[in-house]
């Protein structure tokens, strides 16, 4: 994106969607999704703009309120590994299926219990990419999946942190209990609770905004809101 806006500008931009009472949609404003460049004024990444501005919202308990989806099965769309074309939609499921290789470790995460777990109500909302059950944690390992992806890093965080908020997590493990992981049969959920829930952003390198974003507010000594909001969320960014 060329530079356009000033940062007061920007500012404005995200005010005004802020001051609303719901923000279940703050992840998919153009400014959230396009925005990659700089500031013309004060040449400050936008994102970093938007990130202190959040910041600053939640340090004054002005927390953004995202409802929670009043949805009875999350588990509601059948699961097929159908997709053939070169796009994140496969890749998915290849993490899913656990083919080409794209298999984590189970010790760690367990194993895939679903993907696009929806999110809201007749499609208001995205699903959440992967979710993930370890019967050795009880943990649920929930994953925002990125794949030659040319967003800023900052959509990934606002994306993952939003469909967390809003899945009623409780009656989401209760349709949870009732899958069986693709690749073994003989897996299923074994406890009556789970213990927590992890959330990931999984990230390719071809993504090369946000994997340079990454990059470099891991390796840079220089302040970033968007690394302040990362673990202010306690989100995990894993790279495949």
């Amino acid at each position: 994106m060329s530079i356009k806006y000033t940062e007061q500008e920007s500012i404005d931009k995200i005010a005004n969607d802020y001051s609303k009472e719901n923000l279940n949609k703050l992840y998919s404003q153009p400014y959230i999704k396009d925005w990659n460049g700089i500031t013309k004024d004060s040449h400050i990444e936008y994102q970093e703009v938007f990130a202190e501005f959040i910041l600053d919202r939640i340090n004054n308990e002005q927390i953004p309120f995202i409802s929670k989806s009043k949805i009875e099965n999350y588990c509601t769309k059948g699961r097929q590994n159908n997709a053939n074309t070169d796009n994140e939609e496969k890749v998915q499921r290849d993490f899913y299926y656990g083919t080409n290789n794209r298999i984590f470790d189970t010790q760690k995460y367990g194993k895939p219990f679903w993907f696009e777990l929806q999110t809201g109500e007749d499609g208001d909302g995205k699903g959440i990419d992967l979710v993930y059950f370890n019967n050795q944690t009880n943990e649920i390992n929930i994953f925002e999946l990125k794949y030659r992806n040319k967003e800023p890093l900052l959509r990934a965080v606002l994306e993952i942190q939003t469909y967390y908020q809003r899945v009623d997590w409780e009656k989401a493990f209760e349709a949870l209990k009732n899958q069986v992981p693709p690749t073994d049969s003989s897996y299923t959920i074994t406890c009556d609770k789970f213990s927590k829930i992890n959330k990931y952003i999984l990230l390719d390198r071809n993504s090369s905004n946000m994997f340079n974003k990454y990059t470099a507010i891991t390796n840079s000594k220089d302040h970033s809101y968007v690394k302040d909001l990362i673990s202010l969320f306690d989100i995990k960014i894993l790279i495949y």
